[in-house]
């Protein structure tokens, strides 16, 4: 028997039995989230009754057409995860993966965490380095003026994003112009190729205007910025998204929300690096920008290791969260062997509709730990309740017993 459309009575023998009843409420359950607890409780009992009450005859209402009393809040999901560098250790492991005839597969790196990043209704990477074209040769490229490597990751990183689920890059960071205006061409043309969007970094004016994405009927604008540059910046400004001051940064936001936007997240590219906690100057910029504006959500990257969750002026910042993938954590590498930047959050979130174009954001940060010899990511809470090697359990119980003190409510 069909189920019947909202608005319309249900038919007589709409539950058979118990089982039926559940699975019906799961339906329910899909296709709008109960909004209270209250609610739930009122919806089980109904269902029980219905359910039970197989031997009484059922009075047709067919005549009374439904009212739904209060409708379903509109929600989403979303899920921000950290840096992403195709170092050495990270390419190595992906061409270990790779098929005959393939350069690399980073897919399977990611392969522990897959569903979930899927199981949000949009995921965001943040492409830290340049992507190369098909081919191309990926490394580093000489050095900046200001220290450290010009790189190029290899194009075959974005369908393996794609593959692990995710929807859309934040591409602006220090390393956005490493390579010019041609590295960030062959950036978004294989980010594009993968069929995920992009915000960050552009190569005309016209791209990187404010858009607006439609996430289960929600308005999102999400915008990305960094803070410094390993280079000389672009004489053209709309290539690169450079967040000079809070007020430019709050300009765009109001642009946003002048275009319909009904929610507004930020990524936020930073120069502090390693430190467990926000930079003052950092701390100044977002209280600034968020005394300015109304920000739903601010995700940042850049430090290379995770630093707390708080709020400020109201609005829910992740002050840092790590890496996602990288070469770092290896010992004898500089500062960079440092275990923390083996670790990092998934920047999760979701966002109810609480009245009329005003939603609430609840964050729920899921710590992620880099297995440092086969580069895999896994969600350590959940992957220590499972089968592991030793050598996996002893390395994400010591990524736990690091992270923790650091972000307390991580999941």
């Amino acid at each position: 028997m069909a189920a019947p459309t909202i608005g319309q009575a249900a038919p007589s023998r709409w539950f058979s039995d118990e089982a039926q009843a559940l699975a019906s409420l799961d339906v329910m359950g899909r296709l709008g989230r109960v909004s209270s607890w209250s609610a739930l409780a009122c919806m089980l009992t109904t269902v029980v009754a219905v359910a039970t009450a197989t031997t009484q005859p059922v009075i047709e209402t067919a005549s009374l057409p439904a009212v739904r009393l209060a409708p379903p809040a509109r929600s989403f999901s979303l899920i921000a995860t950290g840096d992403i560098l195709t170092e050495s250790p990270v390419n190595f492991n992906a061409a270990l993966a790779a098929g005959p005839g393939e350069r690399f597969d980073y897919a399977p790196l990611f392969a522990p965490i897959t569903s979930m990043i899927a199981s949000a209704d949009i995921s965001i990477c943040h492409m830290e380095m340049p992507v190369g074209s098909p081919g191309e040769r990926p490394g580093v490229y000489g050095r900046s003026p200001f220290g450290g490597n010009l790189i190029l990751a290899p194009f075959e990183i974005a369908p393996g994003l794609q593959r692990a689920g995710f929807d859309r890059c934040s591409t602006a960071s220090n390393h956005s112009y490493d390579l010019g205006a041609s590295g960030i061409a062959t950036t978004l043309a294989a980010i594009e190729s993968a069929g995920m969007t992009h915000v960050g970094t552009a190569r005309s004016p016209s791209e990187s205007a404010v858009a607006i994405v439609t996430v289960n009927g929600v308005r999102l604008a999400h915008l990305a910025y960094t803070r410094y540059s390993n280079t000389v910046l672009p004489s053209e400004p709309w290539r690169v998204n450079f967040a000079a001051t809070p007020a430019e940064v709050a300009a765009d936001v109001n642009a946003a929300r002048a275009a319909g936007a009904e929610v507004v997240v930020v990524s936020l590219h930073l120069s502090k690096e390693m430190s467990p906690v926000p930079a003052l100057d950092d701390r100044q910029f977002v209280t600034d920008l968020t005394g300015r504006t109304r920000i739903d959500l601010i995700i940042e990257h850049g430090p290379h290791v995770i630093q707390p969750v708080e709020r400020v002026n109201g609005t829910w910042v992740y002050w840092s969260v790590g890496n996602l993938i990288s070469g770092m954590g290896i010992p004898s590498t500089g500062r960079y062997a440092d275990p923390r930047t083996l670790d990092g959050l998934a920047a999760a979130a979701r966002f109810t509709e609480t009245t009329p174009g005003t939603f609430a954001v609840e964050p729920w940060p899921v710590l992620l730990c880099l297995e440092p010899f086969t580069r895999r990511v896994y969600a350590p809470i959940a992957a220590l309740a499972g089968q592991l090697s030793p050598l996996i359990r002893s390395e994400l119980a010591a990524c736990l017993s690091r992270s923790t003190p650091v972000v307390p409510e991580v999941h």
